[in-house]
């Protein structure tokens, strides 16, 4: 059976869910990439004995034919207006034949099967379902499952479908309508520094026409604009989901970086600094759809960078996972915490794959002063990778390399 770091509890991120018992702390897990909230674990284990009875005498023999197979029941739930589908989504990765990845709430990361399960239904509750399941540790990752499927598609469709429910969600909680003077002039001048935020982040477009155009039009009627909240929420996400319209696959690199900025601007209730509940609780609602939209724009650009080694593969997965454990942290709504947690395991998940097909950076020795085109050619029989060893070693002569090493790719 495999190690398991039984210091991993302490990093975990807990989330209050409502059920029918009552409110309940949970933590998030996965199968498969199909997360799940659980609130109770426990594991098993022992040893094989078989007992032998003696004929003829009261005397018997216990056997011991080796250690048990740990197992890990787990009590699980699944929350939100999209629950038949999480269930469905769920119940698939259970019955699909193989092991997968488990990322247990105690216990980290490994493979395992399914042994069995069960989901619990109430005609009571519409966006609640309850459920159980066992697991059994691969023994080897060399005989864990492989689930052929398009990750890039993927991802980008959770992406969109996160986005669409944030816009839904933000029209629904969100409205001006008979709120006073002072509360609307309060959530104007903090939506007014959100754009600015928002400007400041998104610096690859900001001098478009068409992102100008959008942006001054929002500002110039704000207060109008935010008295029709599915109005305001689309030119909001236009603004975010906008790219240049010569956008470069490098290009979204950058995207994913300014997404991440916009994420980490997200303000809950109690840090809005209006000290003004209502409206506290609308510049929130305005905040959680800016930060779930910059999340959804960030994995979807992941998806779509590109990457020339695995060190800045490597990097881009430390920076998503530090800006959605900053935002997870502190996120009150259970229904964005399981999306937060969903898109970020995608993107990792792609990054994870990326990263097997890529080249790593290694030292290339130089033997007295070279240039870089005959350096380039000696490494890679060619000069079409010229441009990356002068970028990547920061060379401003080509002709004069004055070092006793370069760093190239692997392949």
């Amino acid at each position: 059976m495999a190690n398991h770091d039984f210091t991993y509890a302490g990093t975990l991120q807990k989330v209050q869910i409502g059920t029918p018992e009552g409110i309940v702390e949970c933590v998030g897990g996965s199968y498969s990439g199909v997360p799940f909230f659980v609130e109770t674990v426990g594991v098993s284990g022992g040893r094989n004995v078989v007992t032998h009875a003696l004929p003829f005498s009261d005397s018997f023999v216990n056997e011991d034919t080796g250690k048990k197979v740990g197992e890990f029941p787990v009590d699980f739930y699944l929350v939100g207006m999209d629950v038949d589908t999480q269930r469905k989504a769920l119940e698939d990765a259970f019955n699909r034949e193989g092991s997968f990845e488990l990322v247990h709430p105690y216990f980290g990361k490994f493979f395992a099967r399914v042994k069995s399960y069960s989901f619990n239904y109430s005609k009571t509750e519409q966006e609640f379902v309850s459920g159980s399941a066992t697991f059994v540790p691969e023994a080897s990752e060399k005989n864990a499952g492989r689930a052929k499927t398009d990750l890039r598609g993927v991802t980008i469709s959770k992406a969109a479908s996160v986005g669409e429910s944030a816009k839904a969600n933000f029209s629904e909680s969100f409205s001006l309508a008979g709120k006073a003077k002072s509360v609307v002039d309060a959530v104007a001048s903090f939506t007014s520094g959100l754009l600015d935020d928002l400007e400041t982040a998104r610096s690859s477009i900001r001098s478009m026409s068409e992102f100008v155009n959008a942006i001054s039009g929002i500002r110039a009627n704000l207060e109008v604009v935010l008295m029709t909240p599915g109005d305001f929420a689309s030119r909001l996400q236009s603004l975010l989901f906008m790219c240049s319209e010569t956008a470069k696959p490098s290009d979204y690199n950058r995207y994913v970086n300014e997404s991440l900025v916009g994420m980490k601007s997200y303000r809950t209730a109690d840090e809005t600094g209006l000290l003004n509940p209502a409206a506290d609780g609308l510049s929130a609602e305005i905040s959680r759809l800016f930060m779930m939209t910059s999340a959804a724009m960030a994995v979807e650009c992941v998806v779509r960078s590109e990457f020339k080694s695995v060190e800045e593969a490597e990097a881009m997965q430390e920076d998503v996972s530090e800006a959605f454990a900053a935002v997870l942290c502190r996120t009150e709504n259970a229904d964005d915490y399981a999306d937060l947690l969903d898109m970020e395991a995608a993107a990792l998940k792609f990054l994870r794959d990326s990263m097997s097909k890529l080249s790593v950076v290694v030292e290339m020795p130089l033997s007295g002063t070279r240039d870089a085109l005959s350096a380039c050619f000696d490494c890679y029989g060619s000069l079409d990778a010229l441009d990356d060893i002068l970028e990547r070693n920061k060379i401003a002569d080509a002709m004069f390399i004055g070092r006793k090493s370069l760093k190239v790719l692997s392949e």
